[in-house]
């Protein structure tokens, strides 16, 4: 007996002095042991718990419905054992506790419930304190990424920038008037991350490419030094007697025309069906070289690039330039995303798909583009057309962008239902001024 009575002593002493909240229950619910942890833990005295039924003292505040829970459910199925991190408030401060409920036996029968609860309200802080940071971190670095890209092009450095603000307007409209839409903090940093990285494929694409203002680009100089040196060997020809004054004078203001019409072609913004004829004569005159050989006047390059109808890329550029939507999609993929941002890659990879299938890289139709996406291709296209440093086209005005984009909705290509509630957010006055 006096054995028994020690070991009762020091199993006492121990609940009393632990660091852990220890409370006991009956199979009527009513609680027993109720340790000073416990009590420091729950906001409860000792007296106001003991011999208590749990439904009358722990049923204070709504707040605490999954501790209760826990509770409950290790004292009404004691054939298994219950551990859960719950919240609970006690009257002063939410706090974040681990709570785990187990059977108590005596002579081999179930008597009741032992809980154990542990309070990892300044671990969470400290976890969510890292979690911030190291949110940030990413952040900046995603932000450092995008602008590095953007900044490769003179003519895109602010494109990503200007998405992103206006991203985070529509964003916050969408809060602002309670849409059924609206984002919560983790899915905003997700979308916002998308548009930051939407376009991380281009690293890889030439700048001649991507910079390339006009159909000719660097070649329009070459075209320029070769007419020189052209205008050099019909002059020897003049003096050596091989051309006629007449002659002279006629090749002379031919090539002037000519040249002219290059460098007018060069930078205008359609080619009509008439320059296209005068193109492909082009293609078949040639000059004297010194040596007596006839060379071509244009190469078929020359020619390839004076033909493009519109903007300034050939077909082969076109693919090259929108090949770096399944880059970003590559890159991306490599990157070990966690969970909660696992549609990153998809997002800011699919940005040009268009919801009747007309889009790239895979021509997906719109019950397989996200809304998401589909939100990022109307912010990347109004940016694209209001831009002011495109070196292809001229910056087209507020009420034409609008006409555009309208068109795009009637061809089935952009969400009509999106477009109208960016449009009634003013997400796109941010980037006006």
């Amino acid at each position: 007996m006096q054995a028994q009575g020690q070991s009762d002593s020091i199993q006492s002493s121990i609940i009393h002095d632990i660091g852990e909240g220890i409370l006991t229950f009956g199979t009527d619910g009513k609680i027993g042991i109720v340790n000073p942890a416990a009590e420091a833990i729950l906001g409860i005295t000792k007296e106001e718990l003991h011999g208590k039924n749990s439904t009358m003292v722990l049923f204070r505040f709504k707040e605490n419905d999954q501790f209760n829970q826990t509770i409950l459910d290790a004292i009404y199925d004691m054939e298994s054992r219950h551990e859960n991190v719950v919240p609970y408030f006690d009257g002063k401060k939410q706090k974040q506790l681990h709570v785990m409920a187990t059977f108590l036996h005596e002579n081999g029968e179930r008597k009741g419930v032992i809980v154990v609860i542990s309070d990892l309200t300044e671990f969470t802080e400290m976890e969510y304190r890292y979690i911030q940071q190291i949110n940030k971190l990413i952040d900046s670095m995603v932000r450092t990424l995008s602008v590095t890209i953007d900044e490769r092009s003179h003519y895109t450095a602010k494109h990503t920038k200007n998405m992103v603000s206006m991203g985070e307007a529509f964003l916050d409209w969408l809060k602002e008037t309670d849409n059924p839409w609206r984002f919560n903090e983790e899915q905003r940093r997700v979308l916002l991350m998308s548009i930051w990285l939407h376009d991380v494929g281009k690293v890889a694409i030439p700048l001649e490419i991507m910079d390339k203002a006009t159909r000719l680009g660097p070649a329009l100089g070459a075209i320029e030094e070769r007419f020189s040196r052209i205008a050099l060997l019909d002059r020897i020809a003049l003096l050596e007697g091989r051309l006629t004054q007449e002659a002279y004078d006629h090749i002379k203001e031919e090539r002037a025309r000519t040249l002219d019409f290059i460098r007018r072609i060069n930078g205008k913004g359609f080619v009509t069906d008439e320059d296209l004829e005068e193109i492909r004569r082009l293609g078949t005159l040639s000059y004297v070289e010194e040596d007596g050989r006839e060379a071509p006047l244009f190469t078929p390059e020359e020619i390839e690039d004076l033909s493009i109808r519109r903007g300034t890329l050939t077909s082969r550029e076109r693919e090259i330039m929108q090949s770096h939507a399944t880059l970003t999609r590559k890159i991306l993929d490599q990157v070990d995303f966690p969970p909660s941002y696992a549609d990153v890659p998809l997002w800011a990879s699919s940005h040009h798909e268009l919801l009747n299938g007309k889009g790239y890289p895979n021509h997906e139709s719109q019950e397989h583009i996200p809304r998401e996406v589909q939100l990022i291709t109307i912010l990347d296209i109004f940016e694209a057309l209001i831009a002011r440093d495109r070196p292809y086209k001229p910056p087209i005005p507020l009420e034409k962008a609008w006409a555009i984009l309208d068109s795009m909705v009637r061809e089935g290509s952009v969400n009509g239902e999106l477009l109208e509630m960016f449009r009634q957010s003013s997400a796109w006055q941010r980037i006006l001024c």
